[in-house]
């Protein structure tokens, strides 16, 4: 927590009735300021300046016997993520990805069959980005903004496929790994993994499909709040991230 000091406004016409009357206390905080001999103060609004900005990330999905356990655990969190989608299981799994969809999360394109990108021919590459796209904003009724590539396989080939589908690929600031994809990570590191060395602009990586992570979310949830985080979609936080941020 620290404190900015804001501009002058106390002496703007009518202002400090407006104080008076959204902030109870700033009576109390006029009278603390005359007694210590300041006539015309200058208001003092306590604000973070540690908020980390976040994306919380699942890839994989949709599968009808976890998302509808995380939608409910993000409602009563009261926070909105994104889910980064396979065209083919979407193309499955239609009803689910539009549940996704009404609760107010984003969706990404992760592909048509999650295959290694940098292996694949041109027309099996555009099969896995153009044509994935296509099917997901049909099958889920959101068009994506953002290709999220399998294994984080990213060249001059897939970006100009991306462009090729009328989207971009997903500009990673800083990346987090839960490790929640590897059956040998268990629980417990995966809350660990998820919760250290997290940044400003991060994006926390995790997979729909692990019946850990979702056993350890309100954990990691509890943890990134401590830690002052704020959570944001992919599109959220890539507008964010663009942003000149001041010199540390």
């Amino acid at each position: 927590m620290g404190w900015i000091i804001c501009p002058r406004y106390d002496n703007v016409p009518g202002m400090q009735l407006h104080l008076l009357k959204a902030f109870p206390g700033y009576a109390s905080f006029l009278w603390l300021m005359l007694l210590v001999g300041i006539s015309s103060p200058t208001p003092l609004l306590a604000a973070e300046t540690n908020v980390v900005h976040v994306a919380l990330v699942f890839d994989d999905g949709p599968f009808p016997e976890h998302a509808p356990e995380l939608l409910k655990l993000f409602k009563r969190e009261d926070l909105r993520v994104t889910f980064n989608l396979v065209a083919s299981k979407t193309q499955t799994n239609a009803a689910t990805a539009r549940a996704i969809v009404a609760a107010g999360h984003e969706v990404a394109n992760h592909s048509y069959a999650h295959r290694h990108p940098k292996g694949l021919s041109d027309a099996e590459l555009e099969q896995e980005i153009v044509t994935a796209q296509k099917i997901i904003a049909e099958h889920s009724g959101y068009t994506p903004r953002w290709y999220w590539p399998p294994f984080i396989e990213i060249d001059e080939r897939v970006r100009a496929m991306a462009r090729q589908a009328g989207i971009e690929v997903y500009p990673i600031h800083h990346l987090v790994v839960s490790g929640d994809y590897d059956r040998a990570v268990n629980a417990e590191e995966i809350k660990r993994r998820a919760t250290t060395n997290v940044k400003d602009g991060s994006v926390i990586l995790f997979h729909e499909w692990r019946d850990e992570t979702l056993a350890q979310l309100p954990a990691i949830l509890t943890e990134l709040r401590r830690q002052g985080c704020v959570f944001k979609t992919f599109s959220e936080l890539a507008a964010y991230n663009r942003v000149p941020k001041p010199a540390q």
